[in-house]
């Protein structure tokens, strides 16, 4: 599977920056991504499904969805091996370039200021680039 074909989960409860997003990555080449509005969904999207080995390729979440429910952005990720790969957009912590918040061989954890274009292209070639190196092959 090519990275265009990653399987995306959006948490977002927003509608309109939720369509944003998505038609940013539908403009890439991305097939239509998995919204969900609250961390409620999330969990239930990742932790209690009830398809136990769906698994997202990326999550892009709102930070502030993180902040109200209290919980710790590199636990919950470390936590969930449903996810591939997680962005954590956040207007008040977040840098203009993609910063890394935890990494290892197979997964990454980053934070970005805003889910546009500009910052979005260079943190998926990466991705893509270090799943290519690795010879990372996707069985989904």
């Amino acid at each position: 599977m090519t990275y265009k074909r990653w399987r995306i989960l959006i948490a977002e409860e927003q509608p309109a920056l939720q369509f944003r997003v998505g038609q940013c990555l539908k403009e890439l080449g991305y097939r239509a991504p998995t919204p969900v509005r609250s961390f409620r969904e999330l969990l239930g999207m990742t932790h209690y499904s009830y398809e136990p080995f769906e698994h997202f390729d990326l999550l892009l979440i709102n930070g502030e969805l993180l902040a109200a429910a209290g919980i710790d952005p590199v636990r919950f990720f470390v936590s969930n091996s449903q996810i591939r790969h997680g962005v954590i957009y956040d207007a008040r912590r977040g840098q203009p370039c993609a910063e890394s918040i935890y990494a290892n061989q197979r997964r990454q954890l980053s934070l970005i200021h805003t889910p546009d274009r500009q910052t979005l292209v260079p943190l998926l070639e990466q991705l893509n680039g270090q799943a290519i190196s690795r010879g990372v092959r996707d069985v989904h």
